[in-house]
Protein backbone atom coordinates (compact mmCIF):
# COMPACT_ATOMS: atom_id res chain seq x y z
CA UNK A 1 0.00 0.00 0.00
CA UNK A 2 1.17 3.76 -0.64
CA UNK A 3 -0.14 7.14 -0.56
CA UNK A 4 -0.32 9.29 -3.39
CA UNK A 5 -1.90 13.20 -3.01
CA UNK A 6 -4.22 14.22 -5.87
CA UNK A 7 -6.71 17.17 -6.36
CA UNK A 8 -10.00 17.34 -7.98
CA UNK A 9 -10.18 18.86 -11.51
CA UNK A 10 -13.85 18.49 -12.40
CA UNK A 11 -17.12 17.31 -11.32
CA UNK A 12 -20.38 15.98 -12.71
CA UNK A 13 -23.49 14.89 -11.92
CA UNK A 14 -26.16 13.28 -14.10
CA UNK A 15 -29.98 14.26 -13.46
CA UNK A 16 -30.92 12.19 -16.32
CA UNK A 17 -29.82 8.84 -16.65
CA UNK A 18 -28.33 8.66 -20.03
CA UNK A 19 -28.39 12.29 -20.78
CA UNK A 20 -26.02 14.84 -20.73
CA UNK A 21 -24.49 15.41 -17.40
CA UNK A 22 -23.99 18.62 -15.45
CA UNK A 23 -20.73 19.75 -14.51
CA UNK A 24 -20.38 21.25 -11.17
CA UNK A 25 -18.20 22.94 -8.45
CA UNK A 26 -19.58 21.02 -5.90
CA UNK A 27 -20.97 17.75 -5.26
CA UNK A 28 -22.65 16.80 -2.48
CA UNK A 29 -22.60 12.95 -0.73
CA UNK A 30 -25.90 12.02 1.53
CA UNK A 31 -25.74 10.03 4.16
CA UNK A 32 -25.93 6.94 2.52
CA UNK A 33 -22.63 7.91 0.26
CA UNK A 34 -24.70 8.66 -2.94
CA UNK A 35 -23.81 11.87 -4.58
CA UNK A 36 -27.20 13.71 -4.30
CA UNK A 37 -29.06 14.41 -7.80
CA UNK A 38 -27.21 11.88 -9.71
CA UNK A 39 -29.55 9.76 -11.57
CA UNK A 40 -32.94 10.52 -10.47
CA UNK A 41 -34.79 10.72 -13.37
CA UNK A 42 -34.55 7.84 -16.10
CA UNK A 43 -36.22 7.52 -20.01
CA UNK A 44 -38.14 4.97 -20.61
CA UNK A 45 -38.84 3.71 -23.99
CA UNK A 46 -42.81 2.72 -25.28
CA UNK A 47 -42.28 -0.57 -23.59
CA UNK A 48 -42.09 0.74 -20.81
CA UNK A 49 -38.07 -0.49 -20.29
CA UNK A 50 -35.74 2.18 -19.15
CA UNK A 51 -33.48 2.71 -21.73
CA UNK A 52 -30.21 4.21 -22.46
CA UNK A 53 -27.82 6.12 -25.10
CA UNK A 54 -26.40 3.26 -26.23
CA UNK A 55 -29.70 2.35 -27.86
CA UNK A 56 -30.36 6.06 -28.73
CA UNK A 57 -27.11 8.14 -29.05
CA UNK A 58 -28.84 11.29 -29.48
CA UNK A 59 -29.80 11.60 -25.98
CA UNK A 60 -25.94 12.89 -25.74
CA UNK A 61 -28.18 16.22 -27.13
CA UNK A 62 -30.58 16.58 -24.03
CA UNK A 63 -28.66 18.84 -21.28
CA UNK A 64 -29.87 18.22 -18.09
CA UNK A 65 -29.44 20.42 -14.78
CA UNK A 66 -31.10 20.45 -12.05
CA UNK A 67 -33.31 24.16 -10.70
CA UNK A 68 -33.83 23.50 -6.59
CA UNK A 69 -36.30 20.84 -6.78
CA UNK A 70 -37.11 21.21 -10.38
CA UNK A 71 -35.59 19.96 -13.27
CA UNK A 72 -34.76 21.82 -16.70
CA UNK A 73 -34.05 20.34 -19.63
CA UNK A 74 -32.18 21.66 -22.79
CA UNK A 75 -32.21 20.74 -26.29
CA UNK A 76 -32.82 21.83 -30.09
CA UNK A 77 -32.18 25.18 -28.89
CA UNK A 78 -35.32 24.11 -26.09
CA UNK A 79 -35.52 24.97 -22.40
CA UNK A 80 -38.28 23.25 -20.43
CA UNK A 81 -38.79 23.00 -16.71
CA UNK A 82 -39.82 19.66 -15.01
CA UNK A 83 -41.79 19.92 -11.40
CA UNK A 84 -39.82 18.05 -9.33
CA UNK A 85 -42.78 15.91 -7.74
CA UNK A 86 -46.12 14.99 -9.21
CA UNK A 87 -47.05 13.34 -11.98
CA UNK A 88 -48.58 9.80 -12.84
CA UNK A 89 -47.36 7.09 -11.02
CA UNK A 90 -46.51 4.02 -13.11
CA UNK A 91 -44.17 1.16 -13.29
CA UNK A 92 -41.19 1.02 -15.37
CA UNK A 93 -39.19 -2.24 -15.87
CA UNK A 94 -35.26 -2.07 -15.09
CA UNK A 95 -32.92 -5.16 -16.98
CA UNK A 96 -31.08 -6.69 -14.15
CA UNK A 97 -28.10 -8.16 -15.55
CA UNK A 98 -26.77 -10.39 -12.44
CA UNK A 99 -30.56 -12.15 -12.75
CA UNK A 100 -31.05 -11.72 -16.34
CA UNK A 101 -34.65 -10.51 -15.74
CA UNK A 102 -35.72 -7.30 -15.59
CA UNK A 103 -37.04 -5.73 -12.12
CA UNK A 104 -40.23 -3.60 -11.67
CA UNK A 105 -39.31 -0.33 -10.77
CA UNK A 106 -41.56 2.54 -9.41
CA UNK A 107 -41.42 5.95 -11.19
CA UNK A 108 -43.81 9.00 -12.02
CA UNK A 109 -44.40 9.94 -15.90
CA UNK A 110 -42.90 13.79 -16.44
CA UNK A 111 -45.58 14.26 -19.24
CA UNK A 112 -46.33 15.36 -22.59
CA UNK A 113 -44.30 18.37 -23.07
CA UNK A 114 -40.73 16.37 -22.05
CA UNK A 115 -41.78 13.24 -24.01
CA UNK A 116 -42.27 15.87 -27.15
CA UNK A 117 -38.65 16.91 -26.18
CA UNK A 118 -37.57 13.86 -26.40
CA UNK A 119 -39.49 12.73 -29.54
CA UNK A 120 -38.27 16.22 -32.09
CA UNK A 121 -34.21 15.00 -30.30
CA UNK A 122 -34.40 11.56 -30.90
CA UNK A 123 -37.10 10.70 -33.43
CA UNK A 124 -38.30 8.04 -30.66
CA UNK A 125 -41.73 7.79 -28.67
CA UNK A 126 -39.55 8.03 -25.80
CA UNK A 127 -40.48 9.56 -21.86
CA UNK A 128 -39.02 10.98 -18.80
CA UNK A 129 -39.55 9.67 -15.39
CA UNK A 130 -38.56 10.79 -12.29
CA UNK A 131 -37.21 7.17 -10.43
CA UNK A 132 -38.26 6.14 -7.09
CA UNK A 133 -35.35 5.90 -4.59
CA UNK A 134 -35.60 2.32 -4.45
CA UNK A 135 -34.92 1.97 -8.54
CA UNK A 136 -32.01 5.02 -8.06
CA UNK A 137 -30.71 2.93 -5.39
CA UNK A 138 -30.74 -0.84 -7.39
CA UNK A 139 -28.35 -3.59 -5.77
CA UNK A 140 -26.51 -3.41 -9.18
CA UNK A 141 -25.77 0.25 -9.52
CA UNK A 142 -23.08 2.04 -8.17
CA UNK A 143 -22.62 5.89 -6.49
CA UNK A 144 -19.66 6.93 -7.64
CA UNK A 145 -17.53 7.24 -11.06
CA UNK A 146 -13.73 8.14 -11.02
CA UNK A 147 -11.26 8.99 -13.42
CA UNK A 148 -7.93 10.19 -13.15
CA UNK A 149 -6.96 12.87 -15.72
CA UNK A 150 -3.82 10.94 -17.30
CA UNK A 151 -6.04 8.35 -18.19
CA UNK A 152 -8.05 10.46 -21.01
CA UNK A 153 -4.69 11.42 -22.59
CA UNK A 154 -3.72 7.86 -22.39
CA UNK A 155 -7.35 7.50 -24.24
CA UNK A 156 -6.73 11.00 -26.80
CA UNK A 157 -2.63 9.31 -27.86
CA UNK A 158 -4.21 6.13 -28.84
CA UNK A 159 -7.08 7.14 -30.73
CA UNK A 160 -6.88 6.72 -34.51
CA UNK A 161 -7.70 10.74 -34.83
CA UNK A 162 -8.15 13.46 -32.32
CA UNK A 163 -11.85 13.52 -30.25
CA UNK A 164 -12.94 16.36 -28.04
CA UNK A 165 -15.20 15.74 -25.03
CA UNK A 166 -13.57 12.98 -23.50
CA UNK A 167 -14.51 13.89 -20.25
CA UNK A 168 -18.33 14.33 -21.36
CA UNK A 169 -17.39 10.72 -23.09
CA UNK A 170 -16.31 8.71 -20.29
CA UNK A 171 -19.32 10.34 -18.13
CA UNK A 172 -17.31 10.66 -14.67
CA UNK A 173 -18.79 11.87 -11.37
CA UNK A 174 -15.15 12.73 -10.01
CA UNK A 175 -12.14 13.82 -12.16
CA UNK A 176 -8.62 13.75 -10.61
CA UNK A 177 -5.32 15.51 -11.26
CA UNK A 178 -1.82 15.50 -10.05
CA UNK A 179 -1.30 18.07 -6.94
CA UNK A 180 0.64 20.43 -9.36
CA UNK A 181 -2.18 20.51 -11.59
CA UNK A 182 -0.56 18.65 -14.13
CA UNK A 183 -1.73 14.76 -14.90
CA UNK A 184 -1.72 11.97 -13.31
CA UNK A 185 -0.16 8.48 -14.19
CA UNK A 186 -2.31 6.84 -16.67
CA UNK A 187 -4.79 4.29 -15.28
CA UNK A 188 -3.52 5.52 -11.77
CA UNK A 189 -7.08 4.80 -10.61
CA UNK A 190 -7.33 0.99 -11.23
CA UNK A 191 -5.02 0.76 -8.18
CA UNK A 192 -6.99 3.20 -6.37
CA UNK A 193 -8.63 1.57 -2.75
CA UNK A 194 -9.57 5.02 -1.05
CA UNK A 195 -9.87 8.35 -1.33
CA UNK A 196 -10.17 10.55 1.12
CA UNK A 197 -11.28 14.06 1.55
CA UNK A 198 -10.74 15.42 4.95
CA UNK A 199 -13.15 12.59 6.85
CA UNK A 200 -14.74 11.72 4.05
CA UNK A 201 -14.01 8.30 2.78
CA UNK A 202 -14.48 7.13 -1.17
CA UNK A 203 -14.07 3.40 -1.10
CA UNK A 204 -13.67 1.74 -4.28
CA UNK A 205 -16.21 -0.79 -4.92
CA UNK A 206 -15.57 -2.06 -8.40
CA UNK A 207 -14.08 -1.38 -11.49
CA UNK A 208 -15.92 0.43 -14.49
CA UNK A 209 -17.03 -2.14 -17.53
CA UNK A 210 -17.44 -0.03 -20.50
CA UNK A 211 -19.95 -0.29 -23.64
CA UNK A 212 -20.64 1.73 -26.28
CA UNK A 213 -21.69 4.71 -25.01
CA UNK A 214 -18.12 6.90 -25.03
CA UNK A 215 -18.43 6.09 -28.51
CA UNK A 216 -21.11 9.14 -28.82
CA UNK A 217 -19.71 12.45 -29.48
CA UNK A 218 -21.26 14.99 -27.20
CA UNK A 219 -21.83 17.55 -29.96
CA UNK A 220 -23.75 15.76 -32.55
CA UNK A 221 -24.93 12.49 -30.68
CA UNK A 222 -23.61 10.56 -33.26
CA UNK A 223 -21.68 7.09 -32.34
CA UNK A 224 -17.65 6.81 -33.55
CA UNK A 225 -17.00 3.43 -33.13
CA UNK A 226 -12.89 3.91 -33.30
CA UNK A 227 -13.33 5.68 -29.83
CA UNK A 228 -13.89 2.19 -27.86
CA UNK A 229 -11.35 0.81 -29.89
CA UNK A 230 -8.63 2.49 -28.51
CA UNK A 231 -10.06 1.63 -25.19
CA UNK A 232 -9.84 -1.70 -25.58
CA UNK A 233 -6.80 -1.84 -26.60
CA UNK A 234 -5.58 0.04 -24.10
CA UNK A 235 -7.60 -2.30 -21.46
CA UNK A 236 -5.99 -5.34 -23.28
CA UNK A 237 -2.91 -4.36 -22.57
CA UNK A 238 -3.75 -3.64 -18.87
CA UNK A 239 -6.08 -6.58 -18.19
CA UNK A 240 -5.71 -9.31 -21.18
CA UNK A 241 -8.86 -11.20 -21.62
CA UNK A 242 -11.07 -8.96 -19.69
CA UNK A 243 -13.88 -6.66 -20.48
CA UNK A 244 -13.33 -3.44 -21.64
CA UNK A 245 -11.95 -1.12 -18.57
CA UNK A 246 -11.85 2.84 -18.02
CA UNK A 247 -12.31 3.77 -14.57
CA UNK A 248 -13.66 2.48 -11.17
CA UNK A 249 -16.06 2.92 -9.47
CA UNK A 250 -16.49 3.89 -5.51
CA UNK A 251 -19.18 4.81 -2.31
CA UNK A 252 -19.14 7.50 0.12
CA UNK A 253 -18.70 6.46 3.70
CA UNK A 254 -21.69 9.07 4.33
CA UNK A 255 -22.32 12.72 3.87
CA UNK A 256 -19.99 14.56 2.82
CA UNK A 257 -19.01 17.36 0.23
CA UNK A 258 -16.85 17.07 -2.55
CA UNK A 259 -15.40 20.73 -3.85
CA UNK A 260 -13.20 21.46 -7.39
CA UNK A 261 -9.54 22.08 -6.43
CA UNK A 262 -10.25 19.99 -3.56
CA UNK A 263 -6.85 18.21 -2.09
CA UNK A 264 -7.62 14.57 -1.79
CA UNK A 265 -5.31 11.24 -0.52
CA UNK A 266 -5.44 8.18 -2.80
CA UNK A 267 -4.57 4.68 -1.17
CA UNK A 268 -3.02 2.64 -4.19
CA UNK A 269 -2.62 -1.15 -3.87
CA UNK A 270 0.32 -2.11 -6.05
CA UNK A 271 -0.47 -5.78 -5.11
Amino acid sequence: MADLIARIAGLWRYPVKSCAGEAVDTLQLDADGWPVGDRGWGIVDAGGELTWMGAHPQLALVHARLAGPDLELQALGRSLTVPGDGGDRLEVRGWNGERQDFDVLQAWDAGEDAAALLHATTGERLRLVRLSIEAQRRPILNALHVVGNGSLQAWQEALARPLDGLAQRARPNLLLRAEDGGELPPFIEDLVTEVRIGALTLRRTTVCVRCVVPTVDPASGKAQPFALDALTQLSAERVPGAPVQFGIYAHGSGAGRLDVGACVELTLDFT
